[in-house]
């Protein structure tokens, strides 16, 4: 058994910052009138006593202007009320991130970082299917380690998931030698910062946020965002943040386990609710800790209970999930723009999939803010008690009924049919690619208006497959000669993900 205490926190060490010029409260308007969008403060952030950033990896410096005091303005007007929500949860994950941070050489004033990302909510959505507290999509969590199937998902944990935000954000220091194109890039992609380093000769994330493109909005409003955060993270009550309701750091035990558990079950045999355990465990999607050979194991519970869980674990081993994992739809918040159309292709799916699961009429309209059930890319769903065993047959015999089987569907080199609404960066965020190598592929300049219906190639190398009705990974894979896991990673999702009839697959060669 190991222990694990996130120490406490004092209210004045998260609320102390030692600056070296004057700040802009609410006092101080006046001062908005001296600050040009050229026009930048330098303001250093104090480090506590027993930390110093590594070199190589530098300190954050925070430069005070327009574009700043504008979103200082916004967390204390219109979005007060977010502010003050994700200061009272900060205080149960950011000494366990900082000291992640920490380990990795990486200025710990980069954790306000997940103010921006998530709000410190562990179950955050975005429209990119981006999850978690520091908000990875499939394919770049994997990349830095995050481990996500049926059963877990590592970007809902507060340690994994800041574990692979360090090592992330540290490639992309080096690769940018600063933090605010380090930060862009983190939000957008490395390769529109480095387009957007030669398109305009220069490396200031400022004069390069003044340009019209290559930079989204969001790209531009990010870095000053993260600013403004870090400021008011650093000192609230200066800023106007006084009644704040404080969570109490995480604290909790840490026991290996060494046979698949039962959360619930092992809640009830301590005497403790199953919330009392699962919250500590949010990586996990269901009741269900599965085993395997590759790695250890641990479930983390209260602080005092740790003996007791390991006398306990025998009585909570099961074989089969004890509840309904991953289910087979997500919840999805419309956004300005959106369609039932446009939906239906970045989850990849039909659209009569999602009147279904709605209950949706073909007249039906959507509103921004709407929530729609959508079906969930990350696999199937196991219903109480199944078997695997039983699954794994039912998986053989359609690979025996498949092996006799003609194959009609369309195959070609890896293409997309532009749809209203798209653009070259949705395409790349579905596809997994960066806009740089869609523009190589189809030999597209930097100002070419992709109209919808185009054709582009999305892939170097590979084929796509649409999915028909009785297919599956395994059948699919055994038609083209390559293995699932080689299919898996070339879509984004999981050797045991459920896929959808008319879904798009990319064959690697």
């Amino acid at each position: 058994m190991s222990f694990v205490r996130i120490p406490s926190i004092s209210l004045a060490l998260i609320c102390s910052f030692t600056i070296g010029c004057s700040h802009l409260t609410r006092k101080d308007q006046s001062a908005e009138n001296l600050q040009s969008e050229n026009s930048t403060q330098t303001v250093g952030l104090a480090e506590s006593e027993t930390y110093k950033p590594l070199p190589q990896y530098g300190a954050v410096k925070l430069d005070v202007n327009k574009k700043v005091l504008q979103w200082i303005n916004y967390f204390q007007t219109r979005g007060r009320r977010h502010m003050e929500r994700y200061l009272g949860r900060s205080t149960k994950y950011l000494p366990l991130m900082k000291e992640v941070l920490r380990k990795h050489g990486m200025p710990e004033e980069i954790s306000s970082l997940v103010f921006v990302e998530s709000g410190f909510n562990a179950k955050a959505h975005s429209h990119a299917a981006a999850v978690g507290y520091w908000q990875f999509i499939g394919a770049t969590g994997r990349r830095y380690g995050l481990h996500i199937d049926n059963y877990e998902d590592d970007r809902m944990d507060p340690w994994h998931s800041t574990e692979a935000a360090a090592r992330y954000l540290a490639a992309l220091y080096n690769m940018f030698d600063d933090w605010y194109l380090a930060l862009a890039a983190y939000n957008t992609g490395e390769g529109r910062v480095k387009r957007a380093i030669r398109m305009h000769r220069t490396d200031d994330f400022w004069e390069l946020a003044q340009k019209r493109r290559p930079f989204a909005r969001e790209t531009k409003n990010y870095v000053p965002k993260f600013i403004a955060v870090s400021l008011i993270a650093k000192n609230p009550e200066r800023y106007g943040f006084t009644d704040i309701e404080y969570e109490a750091p995480l604290a909790f035990e840490k026991v290996l386990v060494n046979q698949s558990i039962s959360m619930d079950k092992l809640a009830q045999e301590m005497g403790l609710k199953y919330e009392d355990i699962k919250s500590l465990n949010p990586r996990y999607r269901s009741d269900f800790i599965p085993v395997g050979t590759l790695r250890n194991v641990y479930v983390r519970v209260p602080v005092g209970y740790g003996t007791l869980a390991e006398e306990k674990l025998v009585l909570a081993q099961t074989n089969a999930p004890l509840r309904k994992l991953n289910p087979t739809y997500q919840i999805y918040r419309v956004r300005r723009g959106d369609s039932l159309s446009r939906i239906a292709y970045k989850f990849r799916t039909r659209i009569s999939t999602l009147r279904r699961l709605n209950n949706l009429k073909r007249r039906s309209f959507l509103r921004v803010g709407q929530r729609l059930k959508v079906p969930n890319r990350y696999g199937a769903s196991s219903s109480a008690g199944a078997s695997q065993v039983a699954s794994q047959k039912k998986v053989t015999s359609s690979t025996k009924k498949a092996t006799h089987r003609r194959y009609s569907s369309k195959e070609s080199q890896a293409k997309h049919t532009v749809r209203r609404g798209e653009n070259l960066s949705v395409i790349a965020r579905t596809y997994g690619v960066s806009v740089s190598d869609l523009r190589q592929w189809n030999r597209l300049k930097r100002r070419a208006i992709i109209r919808p219906g185009r054709k582009l190639i999305v892939s170097a190398k590979g084929r796509v497959h649409i999915v028909r009705r009785g297919e599956n990974l395994t059948t699919i894979a055994r038609k083209y000669q390559v293995n699932i896991s080689q299919i898996a990673q070339a879509n984004s999702i999981t050797d045991r993900s459920e896929i959808f009839v008319g879904t798009s697959l990319i064959i690697p060669e």
